[in-house]
């Protein structure tokens, strides 16, 4: 009888093992990479623990030396071509802007026909995010793309770290493999005339703090063209609601006691806590994953401006929750359009 109960048991607590490593891994991963950039002061600080996030939630396996080189060589043509884009037709907008929505278009299309999610991930968010920053900060133009390929490196690198520390393979489930979709130009449009506007909108503007609020919502808008559906799109507009305030929290909690050590713990327990619930993967987990990607770029961008100010936090959770409204909003409306045709 004790033999029956124990082999009964084995597979729980494998799962359970699994499941730790893998909390412990995202928690460690992601501070590790955050806290290296605070005392380091390599700026935007949110950008490593984001991407390290995407790729411990997505891989369940540590990857091959040959695709982290791979990731990092991506990030860096990506940004870099975007940067050169900029600066050579920055006196014909409308040209750049041109250039820069074809290549976008050209990324979604990929994505609507499921190939490559993670290399046009990363090339959506270096052409989205470097012409803006480049053409609106000046004292980031030129070293924006090597901050980028900075912040991949560091992901790779202690997605690694975490792996050999925690190897159990992630008992996520897997995301179900998408089919092509029938149109996958009209998606590929969709997702270009969702992103466009809103990097128009920071540029006429001129507001700076363009980083957080693009770099969510090309990681919003990429993942439910995964999808293929608005089915989790309130669940992930939630989930940027609830980053924001997450990260207020943790940000005043700082207050009390500012250190590096607090702020190792604060992140350690924020990735924690998140972590739970991205492991049951599912609309749920991805919800999670984009709340864990706004509480960090909140807070990193709070370290930054050192802001107290509660119309600060209030304009900066508005921004976040306009684009978020505008990209589920679109998402849900026109995305059953062009839905794939074979169903079961």
């Amino acid at each position: 009888m004790a033999s029956v109960l124990t082999a009964r048991e084995r597979p729980l607590d494998a799962a359970e093992a699994a499941g730790l490593h893998f909390v412990l891994r995202f928690s460690f991963g992601t501070t590790a990479a955050f806290i290296i950039c605070e005392f380091m002061g390599w700026q935007p600080s949110a950008l490593a623990p984001v991407l390290t996030g995407v790729l411990l939630a997505s891989l369940p396996v540590s990857p091959p030396l040959k695709v982290g080189v791979v990731l990092v060589l991506v990030m860096g043509a990506s940004a870099w071509s975007a940067f050169l884009l900029t600066v050579w037709f920055s006196q014909t907008p409308q040209l750049l802007f041109g250039i820069l929505g074809l290549a976008m278009f050209l990324a979604f299309c990929g994505l609507a026909q499921a190939k490559g999610q993670l290399p046009l991930t990363l090339l959506l968010i270096c052409f989205t995010v470097v012409p803006v920053i480049t053409l609106t900060l000046s004292e980031y133009a030129g070293i924006f793309p090597g901050m980028l390929v900075r912040a991949m490196a560091l992901a790779v690198i202690f997605t690694w770290v975490a792996f050999a520390i925690w190897p159990l393979p992630s008992p996520k489930p897997p995301d179900p493999v998408a089919a092509p979709i029938e149109n996958p130009a009209a998606a590929a449009a969709l997702g270009t005339l969702i992103v466009l506007p809103i990097m128009l909108a920071y540029l006429l503007f001129g507001w700076t703090d363009a980083i957080p609020v693009l770099l969510t919502t090309v990681l919003l808008v990429a993942k439910m063209e995964e999808e293929r559906g608005g089915a989790s799109g309130v669940a992930k507009l939630l989930g940027n609601f609830l980053g924001g305030f997450v990260a207020v929290a943790a940000y005043y909690l700082l207050s009390f006691a500012p250190s590096l050590a607090t702020l190792a713990l604060i992140t350690f327990l924020i990735g924690c806590g998140f972590a739970i619930v991205i492991v049951k993967g599912g609309a749920r987990g991805g919800g999670a994953l984009i709340a864990y990607n706004a509480t960090m770029v909140i807070f990193g961008l709070a370290l930054l401006k050192g802001s107290s100010n509660s119309g600060t936090w209030g304009a900066r959770v508005v921004q976040f929750a306009i684009a978020a409204t505008f990209a589920v909003g679109m998402m849900s409306l026109l995305l059953p359009r062009t839905r794939r045709a074979a169903r079961p």
